[in-house]
């Protein structure tokens, strides 16, 4: 090969890699009506488009440069066009009060930078379809926000990202999380559901053993825990419960598990502080939240300051 040829590919192919990782922001003519903002990080803000060409246009004019982070607000758009990831690194993507006839014009393009989905009120006429999170297999934090899920089941394990370690729910009304439906996500290290209508938890939703370390099921219409809803969850350190309907904590959620418990929140449940919750007393974790509902002796009593003398029992 001529050297000259040999030097002028080797140029280009370091000017490429160079460029696909390129800080700051491109000339804000180019990338108008949406803006971009650098400090140490860049974030690309898109709002009130009617268009998905003009989504298109910008980010072609995009093409060599990095997007820490990327928010597509306040909009109705037909879809996101399917190559806007294409020569252009994006991090995360927020998707903030759009409406959508369907996510993606078709299934996007280079992606695999992609680390990080938020979905807040966003809606797609055509529903939650799953199956456009299969190309994002390097998805790390996926979150959902503001839309209709009742049920959490096969079609979400199918075709999430297994290299997932964050999932959260919020608002989105859920009501049944199927069994199995984590059992094949190695990494998973947080699950949270806020803000649901869960009345009940299976431990056959997560794999066994689990390893992850947070659980957040706050505000959902939790009545019970049943028995060995936490065993086999070795590196458990953050469980969040608050704003149920439980009266009791039974330790046999726990199976001997309890131990690695640091952050324990149990407030804005009807808690009965009788002999049932004396093992939480006893093995108090760092951070332990939560008032006591009854008996009325210990009625407004925060469990944090309860001691085991305070607890009769045969």
């Amino acid at each position: 090969m001529n050297i000259v040829v040999f030097f002028s590919i080797l140029a280009a192919t370091f000017h490429t890699a160079f460029s696909l990782t390129e800080k700051g922001c491109p000339d804000s003519k180019a990338i108008a009506p949406c803006s971009c903002d650098y400090d140490k990080l860049t974030h690309l803000f898109c709002d009130h488009l009617s268009d998905a060409e003009t989504l298109r246009t910008v980010f072609k004019n995009s093409e060599g440069f990095l997007y820490n982070e990327v928010y597509v607000r306040y909009s109705t758009l037909k879809y996101l066009p399917q190559e806007m990831f294409k020569n252009v690194k994006v991090v995360a993507l927020h998707l903030i009060n759009i409406t959508l006839a369907q996510v993606f014009e078709e299934s996007p393009e280079s992606v695999e930078d992609l680390k990080q989905l938020d979905i807040e009120n966003t809606r797609a006429l055509r529903g939650v379809i799953w199956e456009i999170l299969e190309p994002l297999k390097n998805l790390r934090i996926l979150s959902i926000y503001d839309n209709s899920i009742k049920t959490l089941g096969s079609e979400f394990s199918q075709y999430a990202s297994k290299n997932l370690e964050r999932f959260s729910l919020y608002f989105t009304e859920t009501e049944t999380i199927k069994p199995g439906v984590f059992a094949d996500f190695p990494k998973l290290n947080e699950v949270a559901i806020f803000n649901g209508k869960l009345r009940t938890l299976t431990r056959d939703i997560f794999p066994t053993p689990w390893n992850g370390y947070s659980l957040f099921f706050s505000a959902n219409q939790l009545t019970e825990i049943p028995k060995g809803l936490f065993s086999q969850m070795p590196n458990l350190q953050y469980l969040i419960l608050s704003r149920n309907q439980l009266s009791v904590l039974p330790q046999d959620a726990f199976d001997g598990n309890f131990g690695g418990i640091k952050y324990l929140t149990l407030d804005n449940n009807p808690l009965k502080c009788d002999c049932s919750m004396k093992w939480i007393i006893t093995d108090k974790p760092e951070m332990l939240r939560g008032k006591c509902e009854m008996p009325k002796d210990k009625q407004g009593k925060n469990l944090k300051d309860l001691v085991p003398e305070d607890f009769h029992c045969q």
